[in-house]
């Protein structure tokens, strides 16, 4: 159907298209070496899906029964002491991987058609929507009760000396810097302080980092530091963008962001929520980069991540039904290795 014919004049010599912006696109995919789940987990390449790792408990390599020292004496002439029972536990635990794909088709047409390049722009929606799922899985595994050893897992108001949750802590009642050292002296005691306290994170969610921002004890701490002014203009630097430093108290800071969508698509309401709940918060192990160190040295990462297959990126043309087929596959499991080496806190909002 044609339209009506018109003089030339204004506005109506072209046809509004895409090169007019300079072919803008405006998309909210997320890169996913930004998921903060980078900085709390370590990342375990594995060659088969299944296999058995190391499990070596602490007690023997610290175990001083007296000062004297007395079962180690050695006098000189008597026989070498026996050491019967110098040996420590160990087991072998298992992990099994699980593939997941990620995937999307379009119709020949319009990836041919489409002003601007249609696959890679879906190609990142689905990694992020990969990294996301890696992030859930994690923290399904640390919200269980069953990860945790019973004095690694505590709520922060029947920690002795504290008065209640952190988002109402004062500088007099210091219930969250109070609640960090008593987390930290309880690794080191199970660890024998192999972990270090620069080996550890303070992982909390979004709702929970900015309840705590808001706290007296967290106020009158930025107050009395030479960065207040910076606090209050919102700048860069020592202060994160949580109204937190990026350490607190010596332990660094990680805002877990990651925000998942739990309606279908095509539903009449849209909901959305951040993957960490919110009222808890993880003092977590992961000394060193991403990458777990190849060899048998000692890992005590919090949690591993046993990667098989690590997001490959794969790409189809499906020519009998005109069809591009991509997917995003990543085929591993996250498992909580070393639960002595971190600490759950429940109940810090009120």
């Amino acid at each position: 159907m044609s339209g009506t014919p018109v003089y030339p004049g204004g506005s109506n010599t072209f046809i509004p298209n895409h090169r007019a912006t300079s072919n803008l696109v405006i998309g909210f995919s997320r890169n996913q070496s930004d998921f903060a789940i980078n900085e709390y987990i370590s990342l375990k390449p594995v060659d088969q899906d299944q296999g058995r790792y190391l499990r070596i408990t602490t007690e023997e390599a610290g175990r001083i029964l007296d000062s004297e020292l007395s079962e180690f004496v050695w006098p000189d002439g008597a026989d070498r002491p026996m050491n019967n029972d110098g040996t420590e536990l160990f087991s072998f635990d298992g992990y099994r991987t699980k593939r997941y794909d990620f995937g999307y088709k379009l119709g020949k047409k319009s990836s041919e058609q489409a002003e601007w390049d249609i696959g890679k722009s879906h190609q990142a929606i689905k990694a992020q929507q990969a990294m996301t799922g890696r992030t859930v899985r994690v923290h399904s595994v640390l919200a269980s009760a069953s990860s945790w050893e019973a004095n690694h897992r505590k709520d922060v108001s029947t920690i002795t000396g504290n008065s209640g949750p952190w988002d109402v802590s004062t500088t007099v009642r210091q219930d969250i810097k109070r609640s960090l050292n008593h987390a930290a002296e309880q690794i080191m005691l199970s660890t024998l302080s192999v972990v270090k306290k620069k080996d550890l994170r303070l992982v909390l969610s979004p709702p929970t980092a900015h309840r705590i921002s808001e706290c007296q004890e967290i106020v009158d701490h930025i107050k009395g530091s030479p960065e207040a002014y910076s606090q209050v203009r919102g700048g860069t630097g020592r202060w994160s963008e949580w109204g937190l430093p990026n350490e607190l108290y010596g332990f660094k800071i990680v805002v877990e962001d990651a925000a998942k969508v739990t309606s279908r698509r095509g539903a009449a309401t849209s909901t959305r929520q951040f993957v960490m709940p919110a009222g808890v918060a993880y003092l977590m192990s992961r000394p060193g980069g991403l990458v777990a160190p190849a060899g048998d040295g000692p890992n005590f990462s919090t949690i591993s991540y046993f990667a098989y297959e690590e997001m490959t990126v794969e790409e189809f043309d499906d020519t009998k039904n005109r069809r591009l087929e991509g997917h995003v596959v990543d085929d591993g499991v996250p498992v909580q290795t070393a639960s002595v080496s971190g600490f759950k806190f429940e109940g810090i909002t009120s």
